[in-house]
C-alpha cells in the first residue's frame, strides 16, 4: 500500500506551506504515522527558497528550513495527494476554481476555527513565529480529522463548501531581499559551512529576541550541527575536541543565554570555518572557564 500523501498548499510555497510541512511531519512523528507530508504552491514561484524570515523563524522552533525549495501545485500532484489542506480559505478558493470536484479543507477548516493564520509576508521574524506557533496549534487540533481524511472517509458538506466571501492570497514576493545567513569562508566543505551559518544566525536571533526565542529547539539544532562541525577538515584539524569543549559551554545554557553570551558562542563557533589550531584550542578552552 503507498504511503499516505499528505500535499499542503499555500500562495508562493516559500512561507506558510513549508512552515506547515515542516510543523506536520514532527507532529506525525510523533504520533507514529508514517504520511508522505510536502507543499506546493497556486502562484508559481518554482525553485525560489524560503522567505528569510521564514527560515528564521524555524530557526527559532529548530528546524532548518533551508533545502526547501517552491513549486508549483499540478495536475500530477492533485492526482497523487490523499488529502489537500491549503493555509488558508483564500489558497482553498483558488485550489477549488480549478480542480473541481477535489477534496480540499483549509487548515482552520480542518481544526474546525473560523480564524485563517495571516501572511505574514514583510512581517519582522516575531510575527513569523507568533503565526508559526498559531499553525502548529490548529494542526494539533485538526489532527483527528486528518487522520479521518486520510484513512479515506468523504469531508462532510460543510468542509466541501467554498467559503464566501473568499479572501485571495497574497502574490507578492520581496525583490532583492537579503540572504540573512552569516558569511563564511570558502575554506570549510558544504556541510560545515552551512551548520556554522545555521548556527550563526540562530545565536543572532537568540540575542536580538530572547522572548520569541524556543530555547529547547534551538539547542537541538545547535547540538545536531555540532555533529556536523566536528568533522576534521584535514589532518591537522582539531574541530573534534574543539567541539567538544562547545558541547560543554552549550550545557551551561539551560535556558536562553545572554546577549553576551550568545556573542561568545557565536565567535567560537564562527571559528569552525577554517581549520582549528591548537591555538584556537586553547583560547577557547580559558573563554569555558570565563563563560562558566
Amino acid at each position: 500500500m503507498d504511503e499516505p500523501f499528505v500535499l499542503i498548499v499555500g500562495a508562493a510555497d516559500t512561507g506558510r506551506a513549508p512552515i506547515t510541512v515542516a510543523l506536520l511531519r514532527r507532529l506525525a512523528e510523533q504520533q507514529g504515522l508514517s504520511w508522505r507530508i510536502e507543499s506546493a504552491g497556486v502562484v508559481g514561484h518554482d525553485d525560489d527558497p524560503a522567505e528569510p524570515e521564514a527560515r528564521d523563524a524555524l530557526l527559532i522552533l529548530g528546524f532548518d528550513l533551508s533545502p526547501h525549495r517552491a513549486r508549483s501545485l499540478t495536475d500530477d500532484l492533485v492526482r497523487a495527494a490523499h488529502v489537500i489542506v491549503t493555509v488558508d480559505r483564500g489558497v482553498a478558493h483558488v485550489v477549488r476554481a480549478r480542480h473541481p470536484g477535489i477534496s480540499v479543507a483549509a487548515l482552520g477548516e480542518l481544526a474546525g476555527r473560523e480564524r485563517d493564520v495571516p501572511d505574514p509576508f514583510r512581517m519582522h521574524v516575531g510575527a513569523w513565529v507568533q503565526y508559526a506557533r498559531e499553525i502548529e496549534t490548529l494542526l494539533l487540533a485538526g489532527l483527528p480529522r486528518l487522520q479521518t481524511l486520510v484513512g479515506g472517509e468523504a469531508p462532510s458538506p460543510d468542509e466541501r463548501r467554498t467559503p464566501s466571501p473568499p479572501v485571495g492570497p497574497s502574490d507578492e514576493r520581496p525583490f532583492g531581499a537579503p540572504d540573512l545567513a552569516a558569511p563564511v569562508a570558502a575554506t570549510a566543505p558544504d556541510p560545515r559551512l552551512a551548520a556554522v551559518g545555521r548556527i550563526v544566525r540562530l545565536l543572532d536571533l537568540s540575542a536580538e529576541m530572547p522572548e520569541v526565542i524556543d530555547w529547547a529547539g534551538a539547542r537541538r539544532q545547535i547540538e545536531a550541527d555540532l555533529n556536523v562541525m566536528e568533522q576534521p577538515l584535514d589532518p591537522t584539524d582539531l574541530a573534534r575536541p574543539y567541539v567538544a569543549v562547545l558541547r560543554a559551554m552549550l550545557g551551561l545554557c539551560p535556558e536562553t543565554p545572554t546577549a553576551g553570551r550568545c556573542a561568545g558562542l557565536r565567535a567560537a563557533i564562527a571559528r569552525l570555518q577554517a581549520p582549528i589550531t591548537s591555538g584556537d584550542l586553547e583560547n577557547l578552552s580559558r573563554e569555558l572557564a570565563a563563560f562558566a
